[in-house]
């Protein structure tokens, strides 16, 4: 992903974990978009990285996905390969905000963070917003993700999951002695003190890298308040950098409380609207972020595997039940065994019982 590579390169702060940054960027390195061609690109990608994660909007609930790499004006391809940019959330956010039905929002987090750029002012979008506001996570929800997640009215995490790492860095290597070991020198011509600290092959002064702490620690503060001003209950201590299982975040107080399944969740917010929730499958929607939001409709039983979003009519039904006739000589007719299809009586439809599946939605 540019915008983390370019982080990376250019001595911005960051809200994701060194080592998980790293193992990303090296899996994107690894897939071979030279050897493909454009009609293969989306298949390879959803082989390697998973679908594109959607909203998905059931009853009076919109379910609001944060997968993956979190960064700020992204590529198509970017977000294929497992990225999630800032302002498709907020558009999604939006879109939920303008449909009447919907009162709750539920954002399903599952990222080890990303860049600084657009999260502060999207997590103090998602504290503002009108709507009824929940974070959940059964997987992972670090640096940028629990910046987001914090703000929201009440958090919910399973206990094995992965929460916290509430802290800020920029990386700089200082490979000046590699340069002098190899016999080459680096000759900086410059105006300005602060110019081009860092540069490969120097030594940052004192008042440079007094800079850099400035810049991570103003952030770092950013970070801790918005926390604060949602979980105050949270202390400081418990926010510099570590990373908790949900269970343990629990105890610091930087969730709301624990709970096993994204079902048990939405039981939470409403048995019905689980039960709800539990008889529909998501359908593609239109939507103004690339198509990439999708709504939930109602399957009934004729409908089988099939995917129609619209059910099969009374109409529709007796004309598949039609049978073809041929008259004899004397006048009457006859049944086509051939083409007869007995008439099977109508049976009342009764719903599915629901089915307990861990972290859902599949996105």
């Amino acid at each position: 992903m540019n915008a983390l590579s370019n982080a990376f390169k250019t001595f911005s702060p960051m809200l994701i974990e060194p080592a998980k940054a790293k193992a990303y960027l090296d899996k994107v390195e690894s897939v071979p978009l030279s050897q493909l061609a454009n009609s293969d690109i989306e298949d390879m990608m959803e082989l390697i990285f998973g679908p594109t994660p959607v909203l998905i909007k059931s009853g009076s609930i919109g379910i609001i996905p944060v997968k993956g790499v979190i960064g700020s004006g992204l590529t198509e391809i970017e977000k294929m390969m497992g990225a999630v940019d800032v302002e498709d959330i907020q558009e999604m956010l939006e879109e939920c905000e303008r449909d009447a039905n919907i009162k709750t929002v539920v954002f399903d987090f599952d990222t080890p963070g990303g860049t600084v750029t657009g999260v502060p002012e999207l997590a103090s979008r998602i504290k503002n917003t009108k709507l009824r506001s929940i974070g959940w996570s059964c997987k992972q929800c670090c640096s940028a993700g629990i910046w987001l997640m914090s703000q929201c009215d009440e958090v919910y995490v399973s206990p094995s999951s992965m929460i916290g790492s509430i802290g800020v860095y920029i990386p700089v290597y200082d490979i000046s002695e590699a340069y002098k070991e190899e016999g080459v020198a680096v000759d900086v011509i410059k105006s300005g003190w602060a110019k081009a600290a860092g540069y490969p092959g120097t030594k940052m002064t004192e008042q440079q890298r007094k800079l850099f702490e400035d810049d991570v620690k103003e952030t770092h503060d950013w970070f801790i308040g918005d926390v604060i001003s949602v979980r105050s209950f949270a202390k400081v201590e418990d926010m510099q950098g570590q990373c908790w299982s949900g269970r343990k975040a629990a105890e610091k107080m930087l969730v709301s409380g624990l709970l096993d399944t994204f079902d048990d969740l939405l039981i939470h917010i409403s048995p019905e609207e689980y039960q709800n929730y539990e008889r529909q499958e998501p359908i593609p929607a239109t939507s103004n972020v690339g198509g990439s939001y999708a709504q939930l409709a109602d399957v009934s039983p004729e409908q089988g595997e099939k995917d129609e979003s619209k059910p099969i009519s009374d109409e529709d039904k007796n004309d598949k039940k039609k049978k073809k006739k041929k008259k004899k000589g004397d006048g009457d007719e006859e049944e086509d065994d051939e083409d007869y299809e007995p008439e099977m009586p109508d049976v009342p439809e009764k719903d599915c019982p629901p089915v307990d599946t861990d972290c859902k939605p599949n996105s």
